[in-house]
């Protein structure tokens, strides 16, 4: 059940150097997004969501995840994730990710930090790893804001190079149905958008995520099922911005 929280909260996504020209303006503005964490349909906690302006040319998007009932409040899960970025043609670029998730049967941490001077992409996670920037290249927790974005500005293609622990691994998405979903928020129009596998064990991994034009192309619901067959799911319960 952890692994498969984790998993899910890393969809909670343009090459050029951090001294770059100002950034394109954007639509997808400040936000603070609370949802219902479930697992097979049971809630199981609680995750933010929250977009903030740094004035300073940079962004922070965090996301904070408490289990409130059953065995992850019994275990304290607590998990944390931070990445900073900058707008780039209407695009997330990395600048530094953070994640750190705390509980009674683990604790695991990564840290990223992408230096476009010297293109290179430094992690920590169990030890140290190096790697090289690519064009397009972003954290994990960006994914489902590169996607908002895409679908914001009318993207026909859906590609993504993501940084992992010692590589970039390719993310592709595909535009599925539009669906009406009700959430405890309300009842939204929504397009969704399914994550393509990269091999058999990838595609039973299945990702789904609702975007809803009328939220500003947020989210307003994320499904992951993991290899053992639980499902963990977001349901938008809040929004401010």
């Amino acid at each position: 059940m952890k692994a498969a929280l984790a998993v899910l909260l890393c969809h909670l996504l343009v090459f050029a150097p951090a001294f770059a020209a100002p950034a394109a303006p954007t639509s997808i503005k400040s936000f603070k997004a609370e949802y219902a964490t479930l697992q097979n349909g049971s809630e199981l906690g609680r995750t933010t969501l929250e977009l903030s302006d740094n004035h300073d040319g940079s962004w922070t998007l965090r996301s904070e995840t408490r289990g409130t009932e059953g065995l992850a409040k019994i275990a304290g899960i607590h998990i944390v994730e931070t990445s900073r970025f900058r707008w780039q043609d209407g695009r997330p670029l990395a600048l530094a990710y953070d994640y750190k998730q705390d509980g009674a049967f683990k604790q695991r941490t990564r840290q990223a930090k992408f230096d476009w001077k010297a293109n290179e992409v430094r992690v920590r996670e169990g030890g140290e790893f190096r790697y090289a920037t690519v064009p397009g290249l972003i954290d994990r927790q960006s994914v489902t804001l590169a996607l908002a974005a895409d679908l914001m500005h009318g993207a026909q293609r859906f590609d993504y190079k993501v940084a992992v622990k010692d590589h970039v691994e390719d993310m592709r998405y595909t535009r599925g149905a539009n669906e009406t979903l009700k959430v405890p928020a309300g009842s939204y129009a929504t397009t969704v958008m399914l994550r393509e596998g990269n091999d058999d064990d990838d595609r039973r991994r299945v990702g789904r995520v609702w975007f809803a034009e009328s939220l500003g192309w947020l989210p307003a619901q994320i499904e992951q099922a993991d290899r053992k067959g639980d499902t963990i799911t977001l349901q938008l319960v809040s929004l401010k911005r």
